[in-house]
């Protein structure tokens, strides 16, 4: 449509042109280019103008190039002028629902009849007139069919955007309800067999008490029964995961590193930046399990080296940095340091899948990792957009 009316413009100006009387400034000449002015500027803004303006604009631009149009009919009889005329008819149908376009329509199409009829030369008022009239009724209908279609066409897409949304959420609730069922699964399991373990260690801790066993034993029983509540509740926050339910990382990592400090010997600090948000229960798992698998190698690749762990909040991403400062100089070959053995970070893991493992963790959420020497020591950084 707007490629035509460009067309018509040029239409319109040439044929104006070589008519008589030509536009000029005085008489029938300057009435002969306001006219012509009027079509050109209407014309000009239609094609210009998209679809979804004011109703009032359209019809404003369809009655000035109508009325110009009849006008260069009535001075310029040989002009050809109901191409402009039929033209604003045609863009009233294209642009505006059809029991609204008819109204300016109507006049418009009698005008230009009642034009072509009186200065008709071929001695057949009547007939030049008809054909006016079906020139506008024709490309009317024609515009009307086609922005029906055209919003049929629209209407179309919508519903199929719509019935994709339907799909996706359709998705979205069988994967949260298989994700739920595998959770409900998960600690059912999980809940009955370490909580049957963690009474079995408990008597065997009350056994150890009454039986004045060795003490390095009776601490390896507690400790185990600690391990076990532990792993219960890693386990409950993986299941959190799954169903969906928030927990505070800051909170987690707090707990993370006091285990850390107790079981693996390493003297860690802990540090937040920025304003703490929530994020989603699978970014907050995988910020942990990171968190849990940095903290395991810096146990085995540098005991007894301070460890830095520092969650970050900026307006842009959530980032958690895990950096070390190398072996320790007193640390043995065994992992303890000053003589004084650790626990072996390899029992302690808890799940971790090493830095492949955290690293498809992070992707999964749509973050990123990077690990890699520090200086002397080793940083593991962690970063999930906001």
């Amino acid at each position: 449509m707007h490629l035509a009316l460009w067309v018509i413009l040029v239409f319109t100006t040439l044929s104006v042109a070589q008519g008589r009387p030509r536009p000029g400034l005085t008489g029938e000449r300057l009435a002969v280019s306001l006219a012509l002015t009027a079509c050109v500027a209407s014309l000009a803004v239609a094609a210009l103008t998209r679809r979804g303006k004011p109703e009032a604009v359209t019809v404003g631009l369809a009655l000035v190039l109508g009325a110009g149009g009849s006008v260069l009919a009535f001075l310029q009889p040989g002009s050809l002028m109901i191409v402009p005329v039929s033209t604003a008819v045609a863009l009233l149908f294209s642009r505006l629902r059809p029991g609204l376009a008819v109204v300016p329509a109507v006049p418009l199409t009698a005008g230009i009849t009642a034009v072509s009829a009186y200065v008709s030369t071929s001695g057949n008022p009547f007939q030049a007139g008809a054909a006016g009239a079906l020139l506008c009724a024709v490309l009317g209908a024609v515009c009307m069919f086609a922005r029906q279609a055209r919003l049929r066409h629209d209407q179309a897409e919508l519903l199929l955007a719509e019935l994709e949304d339907s799909r996706e959420a359709q998705t979205r609730a069988a994967a949260v309800a298989e994700r739920t069922r595998i959770a409900r699964e998960l600690h059912d399991v999980l809940a009955q067999s370490l909580s049957a373990l963690a009474v079995q260690l408990e008597g065997a801790r009350k056994l150890a008490e009454r039986g004045q066993v060795d003490p390095t034993l009776h601490q390896l029983i507690v400790r185990s029964g600690e391990l076990t509540r532990e792993g219960l509740s890693d386990a409950r926050q993986a299941v959190a995961a799954l169903r969906g339910d928030e927990a505070p990382v800051a909170d987690q990592l707090t707990a993370l590193v006091g285990r850390c400090r107790r079981d693996l010997a390493l003297p860690i600090t802990l540090s937040v930046a920025g304003h703490p948000r929530a994020l989603a229960p699978e970014a907050n798992l995988a910020l942990y399990r990171g968190a849990q698998e940095a903290l395991t190698n810096a146990a085995r690749y540098a005991p007894g080296s301070p460890t830095a762990v520092v969650l970050r909040y900026t307006p842009e991403a959530t980032t958690l940095t895990v950096s070390d400062q190398g072996r320790s100089a007193g640390a043995g070959v065994d992992g303890g340091v000053d003589g004084v053995p650790a626990p072996p970070a390899e029992a302690w893991t808890g799940g971790g899948n090493g830095l492949r493992g955290m690293r498809e963790r992070i992707e999964r959420v749509g973050g990123r990792t990077h690990a890699g020497p520090a200086g002397e020591g080793w940083t593991v950084e962690m970063e999930i957009p906001a």
